[in-house]
């Protein structure tokens, strides 16, 4: 378990669009904004930054935002956070309440979903996201104790954002696979949908099919495997989010090994690693 920042070296070219020479900025795999400590140094081109920090923002404040600030999740501008919010009233449009944030009962919301379309021998075209669905995780306790102090249900606020959630993972993704595999070792499948120049990110992004568990000493967790077959082999990452509540395990396809010698040598890379990055929720 990491309780500080852990940091990979550089390879001294984007890991997305490979291009060297230019500036490179250090990439978190899980955002800073979530609890990322594990660190790619001078990893991403400022081009490339502007696309990932795009969708990330997303995440952060239209997804996550009211819960973020109610839980007190790390931010670069958690002094300029107020200490308050006003929160809606659930049954009666236009009414208001100033509420402190520790007081305020905010729900994480996330994606349920097929497996990955590739995993499912899909085509690459076939696109299951409008079969996704939303549910949300929350407080109980907090959510009693704001009704009776305040005297209403508050109504909850996030951004539907299922694109951006897709892109987030597969860029977690990634960069965790980077952490036991070199650059060259794969084909990186999954930078065409990280940028945005493919769209149907459910091609390879899912969520795993074991029941969801909480791992109380984890802020998050992630893991690298492979799946195929000596000649074809995908590499997967496991991903959990909010990894202390019941949050479901996702896994994104980031790549792809084909020939017998390829696919003999990253397995014996992932073999002789250990595969799995976490962090203490306190982070």
């Amino acid at each position: 378990m990491t309780h500080g920042p852990t940091f990979y070296p550089s390879t001294g070219r984007c890991i997305y669009c490979k291009v060297e020479g230019v500036r490179l900025s250090d990439e978190h795999i899980v955002p800073y904004s979530l609890g990322g400590c594990h660190v790619l140094r001078e990893a991403s081109c400022d081009s490339c930054a502007k696309i990932t920090s795009r969708f990330e923002l997303k995440i952060a404040r239209g997804l996550w935002g009211q819960a973020r600030q109610s839980f007190g999740a790390t931010s670069r501008r958690k002094n300029k956070w107020a200490k308050t919010q006003f929160v809606p009233d659930g049954e009666n449009i236009g009414r208001t309440q100033a509420v402190p944030n520790e007081e305020v009962p905010a729900v994480f919301t996330f994606y349920k979903m097929p497996p990955a379309g590739i995993l499912l021998g899909l085509d690459e075209t076939f696109d299951t996201l409008p079969s996704w669905t939303m549910a949300v995780i929350a407080d109980s306790g907090r959510q009693e104790q704001f009704e009776r102090k305040y005297g209403f249900k508050p109504a909850v606020g996030f951004r539907h954002q299922p694109q951006e959630f897709g892109q987030l993972l597969l860029k977690i993704g990634y960069g965790q696979a980077l952490t036991h595999l070199d650059c060259q070792d794969f084909e990186a499948i999954c930078v065409p949908y990280i940028l945005g120049t493919k769209p149907n990110i459910s091609w390879l992004v899912g969520t795993n099919m074991q029941e969801p568990e909480a791992l109380p000493d984890f802020g998050y967790s992630s893991r690298t495997k492979a799946f195929g077959t000596t000649e074809l082999l995908y590499i997967i990452s496991d991903i959990k989010l909010w990894a202390n509540t019941f949050m479901p395990w996702y896994h994104a396809v980031v790549g792809r090994v084909q020939g017998r010698d390829k696919v003999r040598d990253v397995l014996d890379k992932l073999a002789n690693t250990n595969t799995s990055i976490d962090n203490s929720p306190t982070n």
